[in-house]
């Protein structure tokens, strides 16, 4: 996969603690599914042309992430690459909520895993943690958060795809 992430899966010993503090799942498995899993729609959502324009824009932008973890509220974590084709090892950590939105959420996993905390004293005992283990990670959540401007948004991506598939279909883009 990554650096960061053959660290993190190397180090999931001394790093457990802070994940289970976060609740993060750590998934090793390259070929995961579970992130474009269809199975819930029945033959009416099927049918339905707005539904299945959601799904083909959901899969060919998942198909533009690596995906290596579920978080606390059950989204999947993974390294957007997105339609530039950003190599893993700079690409910035995405989340697909239960609602089917995509998010940044860091440009790093170290980055990631310690914003997760939801206070600034876990954020530095994380971080003392990760550094500890290895990891490089930002001086505070203020620069996680500037080190994700200006990266293509994966939400954008998707919506784009969906329009367009929506159009396809015979239906009006929704703006």
């Amino acid at each position: 996969m990554t650096p960061d992430v053959n660290r993190l899966q190397k180090n999931l010993a001394n790093l457990q603690t802070v994940l289970d503090q976060i609740e993060f799942e750590f998934i090793d498995d390259p070929e995961w599914a579970e992130p474009s899993d269809t199975s819930y729609l029945n033959e009416t959502d099927r049918a339905d042309p707005d539904t299945m324009a959601n799904v083909a824009a959901m899969d060919a932008t998942n198909k533009l992430i690596a995906w290596f973890g579920r978080d606390q509220e059950g989204g999947f974590v993974g390294l957007w690459s997105g339609p530039e084709k950003t190599p893993l090892e700079r690409a910035p950590v995405v989340r697909l909520d239960n609602e089917g939105q995509y998010n940044l959420v860091a440009a790093t996993v170290p980055d990631y895993v310690a914003v997760s905390d939801m206070d600034d004293e876990a954020f530095n005992d994380t971080r003392a943690v990760l550094v500890a283990a290895g990891f490089n990670v930002a001086a505070s959540r203020e620069e996680i958060w500037q080190a994700l401007d200006g990266m293509s948004d994966p939400n954008a991506f998707r919506n784009e795809l969906y329009n367009q598939d929506r159009v396809r279909r015979g239906l009006r883009p929704i703006e």
